[in-house]
């Protein structure tokens, strides 16, 4: 577990600033909520470009009839879909099509899942089924927004550069008098590998 705070607390700093409250006197050229956005925006695109906030979620109940079924919020892609019944294989909407040309209308207990063949956000299950049941994935997430009230984020200690990283690279790349272009780009390359280590041992995303 990182926390965004610690990040804050160093990049405050390595900015110039004396502290928070330094930071907060008027005329300031960043603030602490912008170091926070900046943090987040490097978590949620981490968490679309790997596999780092795998999950495990059960929240679908599934009913006789119903065939398609919105994802949570912040389902990002599906490594694995899993009835009581039995695993469920992750196929295209295409190979559904060719697989049975009424596949749509044909009822039993699902074999399949497809994430393309309905709006997006939603799974749909292959054949309609016909017994309650729950709906369980292991699946990618995205992590809950970081701010300065909720600050932490499910990521191994050694990533806490990572958003420190981040918050300098948008400091620096601010257009204002302390913009540093140079600097900004050095520390979005800082980011770029570590977004390589994560992918190394998390996994690319799908």
């Amino acid at each position: 577990m990182v926390d965004a705070a610690n990040s804050a607390a160093d990049v405050l700093y390595r900015l110039g600033f004396q502290g928070s409250a330094d930071i907060a006197a008027a005329g300031t050229w960043v603030t602490v909520g912008e170091l926070y956005q900046w943090a987040d925006e490097a978590a949620q695109g981490i968490a679309y470009k790997s596999g780092v906030f795998i999950t495990l979620d059960n929240s679908i109940a599934v009913t006789p009839g119903s065939g398609v079924y919105e994802l949570p919020a912040a389902h990002v892609f599906t490594l694995q879909a899993f009835l009581d019944a039995g695993t469920l294989r992750v196929t295209p909407v295409r190979e559904l099509e060719a697989l049975d040309a009424t596949w749509t209308a044909t009822t039993g207990i699902p074999t399949r899942c497809s994430m393309d063949a309905g709006s997006v956000g939603t799974v749909t299950l292959y054949p309609n089924p016909t017994e309650a049941d729950t709906l369980s994935q292991v699946c990618e997430e995205y992590p809950p927004t970081i701010t300065s009230a909720s600050s932490t984020a499910a990521l191994p200690a050694p990533l806490q550069d990572f958003l420190s990283y981040a918050m300098l690279a948008g400091a620096r790349g601010k257009e204002s008098d302390a913009a540093m272009p140079e600097m900004a780009e050095h520390f979005e390359e800082r980011c770029a590998l570590y977004e390589q280590v994560i992918q190394h041992l998390y996994g690319v995303g799908q």
